[in-house]
């Protein structure tokens, strides 16, 4: 094993020692309690059983209500509005952010809902957050579009990650980091946190760049981003570390078959307990309706995601694409 080795960045803090040695194995990173790989094996195991709701999928029509946003400009205080999938656009404290934007299609999959913008309108970013290399949260296309409407702009993203955008964008500014570093500017507080995924983009690169979560704090406000993860105990860190989240975005799709996608995504049931894990005062789902993924229709994960949650009096918001959702501490 080799000790993993932070680049060195006078903005990063460690707030916690990582786990056991910051350790990777074969130079590749590795979660801290599980793996959360599938052999080639299991991927064709999966593709070749039969979906016990491929008619259901066949069946349905999805076509998710937008509220399309036009512009920035009459944007005031804090807000998030859900983009797809992971994609947010977040106003917090001032500062503009992008979370894993994906504006287009992305090899081998179609967008199945409209994005609800158009990303000229993505002007004054500060910060993009990029939580894995993924193709369903790294897009090349959409980086190019963002630095180029913002060439001063920041990506906060995991060790490698930033490697590999400035050999896209070589002028592009990177700060990379190891779970539980964290950069700060003025009020605004970014934590790069611990999830269970893995990364790779290609046949040779697997495990070569770090994955994590982020939390966000600013204005007197906590904001928890899960990045893609399975269920374990690291939701169960974050009182400890940060006290109760205002606002848990956790991820609900992609998750049929159980047997294959538990340690890679949450289910809708899990990202429930994850919220009570960190008592979450408002739980935002994220990773559905947007890209097909896996085996249950795009409309499963929110409607379970409700219905379990009003049976265990857990307080949700399920945003429409493109509406504007206000960040706020009234009523919490």
């Amino acid at each position: 094993m080799n000790t993993v080795s932070y680049r060195k960045n006078e903005n990063l803090t460690t707030i916690k020692e990582a786990w056991p040695g910051n350790k990777v194995i074969k130079g590749c990173f590795t979660n801290q309690n599980a793996s959360a790989k599938h052999g080639i094996g299991s991927i064709l195991k999966w593709r070749l059983s039969p979906n016990p709701q491929r008619k259901e999928k066949k069946r349905e029509k999805w076509n998710p209500e937008i509220c399309f946003l036009h512009t920035l400009e009459d944007i005031s205080g804090n807000v998030l509005v859900w983009l797809g999938h992971n994609s947010f656009f977040m106003q917090l404290g001032g500062k503009r952010i992008l979370f894993d934007p994906v504006f287009y299609h992305i090899p081998f999959v179609k967008r199945q809902s409209k994005l609800p913008v158009n990303p000229r309108i993505f002007s004054n970013i500060d910060y993009v957050l990029i939580s894995h290399d993924h193709y369903d949260h790294l897009d090349k296309n959409s980086i190019r579009q963002i630095y180029k409407q913002n060439p001063q702009v920041t990506v906060f993203c995991g060790l490698g990650v930033g490697k590999l955008l400035n050999k896209w964008f070589p002028n592009i500014n990177t700060i990379e980091a190891g779970w539980y570093q964290q950069i700060q500017e003025e009020d605004l507080k970014l934590t790069f946190l611990p999830c269970q995924h893995w990364g790779k983009r290609s046949a040779s690169d697997g495990g070569k760049r770090l994955w994590g979560a982020f939390m966000i704090e600013g204005d007197g406000l906590s904001i928890y981003y899960s990045g893609d993860t399975g269920y374990n105990n690291h939701f169960q860190e974050i009182i400890p570390l940060f006290g109760k989240v205002d606002y848990a975005l956790v991820g609900i799709g992609a998750y049929k078959p159980r047997w294959f996608m538990q340690p890679n995504h949450i289910s809708p049931y899990e990202a429930l307990d994850a919220s009570c894990d960190m008592n979450a005062k408002v739980t935002i789902p994220m990773h559905y309706g947007t890209f097909d993924l896996s085996d249950e229709p795009l409309s499963d994960p929110p409607a379970v995601f409700r219905e379990e949650a009003d049976k265990r009096n857990i307080n949700i918001q399920i945003p429409l694409l493109g509406e504007i959702v206000n960040l706020t501490n009234n009523n919490l």
